[in-house]
C-alpha cells in the first residue's frame, strides 16, 4: 500500500495563478517590445514624423531593464529655426525616467534625467528684414518635450555663434520644448571649473572659477519668431578670468577693422545680471592690464589699462550701460604727427543698456586728458583735452564711425614757441559733420571753432613755428572764430574753405601737407584796411602785396567777393 504526500491545490489559487502567469507574461512582451522600439530608433522615428524633426531626436544605443527607465547613449536633439539659426544638444550618456502615459499624449515627459557629457551648439539666424513668415502656421496639437530634474556632469563645451566655452563642470534645471511655439527653462544652475573661451577657435581668455543661473521662457512672436535671448527672464553669470596679450587674438581683433592692438595682457572680474535678454543693475565689469599699444593711421597709443563699467537706472529713462577705461601714463606719437604724454586718458562711454547679442546702441563717448604735454614742430603745447563724441553711428567692425555732432574742448593750454614766449588760450572745436574711416585710416569733416587768440591755428598752418613777420598780429588777435572743413589720410592733411575772425582780423585760406612734411598754405589776410596774400611752404614764405585778392583767387581757384 503506497501512501501520497500530495497536497491538493485549491481552487482559488489554481484560479489567479494563471492571470498572474499571463500578466508576467505580458509584461515581459512589453518590455520585450518596449526595448525593441528602443534598440531599433522605430521610437525616435515616430517622434520625429511628428515633430517634423523640429528637433529631431536620435541615439546610437537605447534599452530599458524597468520599464519607464531608460538608458540612451549618444544622444542627441537639434532643431534647425529660419535663416540657418539651429541649436543641438549633444550627450554622451543619459539616464532618463520616461513617463510611458505620456507617449500616447503626445509628450516626451520625464520627471528626472541624469546626463554624462554635455555639448551644447547654438547658431543665431542672419538678421534679414525681407525674410518670408513661414508657409504654415505652427500645428495646433504638436508633440511637447518636457524634462524636470536635468542633472548634468560634465559639459564638454557651449558653442555660441564663433565663441566656445569650456569648463562648465555641473549644470542642473528643467526645460520645456514645444516645437516652433516656446522654450522654458526654469531654475537652471551651472558651474564654472578652470575652462576657457575660444573665438573661431583661438583661445581668448583662461576661465578661473565662475556660477551661474538664469530661467528663460521664449514664445514665438509672429514678426520676430522665437527670440531665445529676450527670452531669458532673469539670469546672473559670474566669472574670473585672465586674457593673453591682444596680438596673440588675430581673429578676433580683426572684427576692429583698421585699428592694430598689442599687448594687454590681463584680467576680468565679470559680473552679469540679466533682465529680458538685457544687462540689468547689478552688472559689474572690473579689469587692468598691462600697457596695450594701439596703432590707428599714423597715430600709436602705448598705456597701461584699467576698466570698469556697470548698468545703473538714472532719474529718467531705462537702465544705461556706463564705462570708464583708463589709460596711463600714457603716450601718443605718429612720425611727424605731435607726440603727446599724460598722465591719464580716460575714455567714458554711455549707451542704453544692450541685448546680450548686441554692442551698445545709442552711445556717448567723451575723452578727458590730465594735464597733457604735446610738441608741434618747434611749438611746445600743455593743457587739457576733453572730447565729446555722439557715436550712434558707431560700426567698428565694417570700420567706419560717424562723429557728427563731435565736440573738443581745450582748458588752461600754454603754448611755447621757438621764442620762448607763453602765451595762454582756450577754446572749442564743433564738427557738424564728421566722419572716420579705420581701414584706410582717412577721417573728413566740417568744423567750426572760437578760441582765446590765434597761437593754435597759427602755429597749426606754420607747423614748426616759423611765423612770417606779416602774421604777427594774429598773435595779438584776441575772441578769433574759425571754421573751415578737413580732409586726413594716414600721412597726408588738407584743410580747406578755412576762415577765422578776430578783433581787427580776417583770414582765409588752405593748407595741405603730405608725407610727413611741412604743410604748403595760401592764405588771404585783411589787417584793418589792408589786405596782402600770404604763402608758406618748405621753409619758404612768399608775402604778396600788389592785388593780393586776384593772387589768393588764381592759387586757390576760390572767389573772395
Amino acid at each position: 500500500m503506497s501512501i501520497s504526500f500530495r497536497q491538493p491545490v485549491s481552487r482559488p489559487m489554481v484560479r489567479w495563478r494563471r492571470p498572474l502567469l499571463w500578466g508576467i507574461g505580458a509584461l515581459l512582451v512589453l518590455e520585450l517590445l518596449y526595448n525593441l522600439v528602443l534598440v531599433t530608433g522605430f521610437l525616435a522615428t515616430v517622434i520625429n514624423h511628428f515633430t517634423k524633426e523640429r528637433p529631431r531626436v536620435e541615439w546610437s544605443r537605447a534599452w530599458s531593464l524597468v520599464p519607464g527607465y531608460v538608458h540612451v547613449r549618444d544622444l542627441k536633439l537639434r532643431h534647425e529655426g529660419d535663416n540657418g539659426a539651429f541649436w543641438q544638444l549633444d550627450m554622451g550618456e543619459v539616464r532618463v525616467n520616461l513617463s510611458l502615459f505620456a507617449l500616447l499624449k503626445r509628450q516626451l515627459k520625464a520627471s528626472s534625467v541624469d546626463v554624462h557629457g554635455l555639448q551644447v551648439r547654438i547658431q543665431p539666424g542672419k538678421q534679414d528684414p525681407g525674410q518670408e513668415k513661414p508657409k504654415s502656421p505652427p500645428p495646433s496639437n504638436p508633440w511637447q518635450v518636457l524634462l524636470h530634474g536635468i542633472h548634468v556632469h560634465e559639459v564638454r563645451q557651449v558653442d555660441w555663434n564663433q565663441f566656445r566655452l569650456i569648463g562648465i563642470t555641473e549644470a542642473s534645471g528643467s526645460m520645456e520644448l514645444v516645437p516652433r511655439q516656446r522654450v522654458s527653462i526654469r531654475d537652471a544652475r551651472v558651474q564654472f571649473g578652470t575652462g576657457q573661451i575660444l573665438y573661431a577657435e583661438e583661445t581668448v581668455a583662461q576661465v578661473e572659477k565662475g556660477s551661474g543661473e538664469f530661467s528663460l521662457e521664449a514664445k514665438r512672436q509672429e514678426s520676430e519668431g522665437l527670440d531665445l535671448v529676450a527670452g531669458m527672464t532673469d539670469g546672473r553669470f559670474q566669472f574670473s578670468a585672465s586674457h593673453p596679450p591682444l596680438h596673440e587674438m588675430p581673429r578676433l581683433m580683426s572684427r576692429f577693422s583698421g585699428l592694430s592692438l598689442k599687448g594687454g595682457a590681463g584680467r576680468l572680474d565679470i559680473d552679469l545680471h540679466v533682465k529680458d535678454g538685457c544687462l540689468a543693475p547689478g552688472t559689474q565689469i572690473k579689469g587692468s592690464g598691462a600697457p596695450v599699444q594701439m596703432s590707428l593711421g599714423p597715430l600709436r597709443l602705448k598705456a597701461p589699462w584699467k576698466l570698469h563699467s556697470d548698468v545703473y537706472t538714472p532719474g529718467e529713462g531705462g537702465d544705461r550701460l556706463g564705462m570708464k577705461l583708463s589709460l596711463g601714463p600714457a603716450r601718443v606719437e605718429g612720425g611727424e604727427w605731435p607726440s603727446m604724454e599724460t598722465a591719464e586718458v580716460a575714455v567714458l562711454m554711455g549707451a542704453k543698456a544692450p541685448r546680450l547679442d548686441q554692442s551698445p546702441q545709442d552711445a556717448h563717448l567723451e575723452i578727458h586728458t590730465e594735464q597733457l604735454q604735446a610738441q608741434w614742430g618747434g611749438a611746445t603745447m600743455s593743457g587739457q583735452v576733453h572730447v565729446e563724441v555722439d557715436a550712434k553711428r558707431m560700426d567698428i567692425e565694417r570700420g567706419s564711425v560717424e562723429l557728427h555732432g563731435s565736440r573738443v574742448r581745450f582748458e588752461d593750454v600754454a603754448v611755447r614757441t621757438g621764442d620762448d614766449e607763453e602765451r595762454n588760450w582756450e577754446g572749442q572745436l564743433t564738427f557738424p559733420e564728421a566722419s572716420l574711416d579705420l581701414s584706410p585710416f582717412s577721417a573728413k569733416g566740417r568744423f567750426s571753432g572760437s578760441f582765446s587768440n590765434a597761437v593754435p591755428i597759427v602755429s597749426l598752418l606754420t607747423f614748426k613755428g616759423a611765423l612770417p613777420g606779416v602774421l604777427g598780429p594774429l598773435l595779438k588777435a584776441n575772441n578769433l572764430s574759425v571754421s573751415g572743413a578737413v580732409a586726413m589720410g594716414e600721412d597726408s592733411l588738407k584743410a580747406t574753405g578755412l576762415r577765422a575772425k578776430a578783433e581787427g582780423l580776417e583770414l582765409r585760406g588752405t593748407a595741405e601737407s603730405a608725407g610727413g612734411g611741412a604743410p604748403h598754405a595760401v592764405m588771404l589776410v585783411k589787417l584793418g584796411i589792408l589786405s596782402v596774400g600770404v604763402e608758406t611752404g618748405q621753409g619758404d614764405t612768399h608775402v604778396q602785396i600788389l592785388h593780393p585778392s586776384s593772387w589768393y583767387a588764381e592759387k586757390t581757384g576760390e572767389k573772395t567777393e
